[in-house]
């Protein structure tokens, strides 16, 4: 089946008004950012960035600046924004009512967490609110979750029912939000992949997503090419268990990404920056905690008043200009599919008349 959500592509055809605005040399907002509302978290993932302590603070988005920075991104603009990043989002106090602060504001919102820490009697709110939810469990039997999530054994039940809750409340009220669960892909998951699949079809969700390690997390825990050819039956079968009504989504480019990237400049992060969960606004989440790359924070500047400032516009130019993506990028950036289509659009090949 067809990877329906295009989680391996990307969404800028049906964005062209701001594609043209872009080429027209013009000042745009952002389409979308993805963002951490908090830099700690409840588990210990072993592939993950905040996994090494040193990571982690108590840093958080203060939940008034959160709600205003909310509102101020539909004002100019944004889309949709997606509390992805960073720590925990359960473990922000005000998680809930940003959620449906920027669902009232007009803006599609997305979270992804680990499930342990739900609220049963504000799911209903929040599932309300959302455009999608995913649950990063990364396995399907309890050992195994255990040894890549840092947790208890019994964490995995929790989880597990807290995602059957969610499904159930979404199909008593008919609620349009898609619930999704996830695996990240390192060489003590390969096992569960088909159990993982088959999980998620039984626990009843909209589809299940097999992604890459991210290399930024220096934990040496992304599979290598030998891994990956020797276990590809697997990932074809559990992608076989998709139906009419369940996607099992692989998410192959990125998955099998050699390095080699199609375009020289980064042009994405004009449509999709990033946001750290301290509140610190960059280009895109591979430069966090590099100052040059530092555009501000929403805890103590408006929104509207970054994106149109001054500093906004250098660090996009300076991204634009000066970052050489074949050297100082990692191999499986987030506007890598974005970068493809844009740079295509700046560098047309001969004859583009003869469609």
């Amino acid at each position: 089946m067809a990877d329906t959500f295009l989680m391996d592509s990307h969404k800028l055809f049906w964005h062209l008004d701001r594609v043209h605005d872009w080429l027209q040399g013009k000042r745009i907002a952002p389409l979308y950012i993805d963002m951490g509302i908090t830099q700690t978290c409840n588990v210990q993932c072993s592939y993950c960035y905040y996994a090494v302590p040193e990571h982690r603070t108590n840093a958080i988005i203060e939940t008034p600046a959160l709600i205003s920075f909310l509102k101020e991104a539909a004002e100019i603009g944004v889309k949709a924004v997606g509390f992805l990043g960073d720590g925990e989002p359960m473990i922000h106090p005000g998680v809930y009512d940003a959620v449906a602060a920027g669902k009232g504001a007009g803006l599609d919102m997305a979270l992804s967490t680990n499930g342990v820490l739900m609220k049963e009697e504000r799911l209903q709110e929040l599932l309300s609110s959302l455009t999608w939810i995913r649950f990063n469990i990364s396995a399907a039997t309890p050992s195994t979750y255990a040894s890549v999530m840092g947790v208890d054994e019994n964490v995995f039940y929790k989880v597990v029912e807290n995602i059957r809750r969610c499904v159930r409340i979404k199909r008593a009220g008919n609620l349009p939000v898609v619930i999704g669960i996830q695996m990240v892909l390192i060489p003590g998951c390969f096992e569960d992949l088909v159990p993982f699949a088959a999980m998620g079809r039984d626990l009843g969700v909209d589809y299940a997503v097999v992604k890459q390690c991210a290399e930024r997390t220096d934990t040496g825990q992304a599979p290598s090419t030998e891994d990956l050819e020797r276990h590809k039956h697997l990932l074809e079968q559990a992608e076989s268990l998709s139906n009419d009504s369940y996607n099992v989504i692989i998410k192959w480019r990125k998955i099998s990404n050699d390095g080699v990237k199609n375009y020289d400049r980064c042009y994405g992060c004009e449509f999709l920056p990033q946001i750290s969960g301290n509140g610190d606004v960059y280009s895109c989440g591979a430069w966090f905690g590099n100052p040059d790359f530092l555009i501000g924070n929403i805890n103590h500047e408006t929104f509207k008043e970054i994106v149109a400032g001054r500093r906004y516009a250098e660090v996009m130019r300076r991204v634009k200009n000066e970052v050489n993506v074949h050297n100082d990028c990692g191999t499986n950036c987030r506007q890598n599919e974005i970068n493809e289509f844009l740079w295509k659009l700046k560098n047309p090949p001969e004859h583009v008349n003869f469609i």
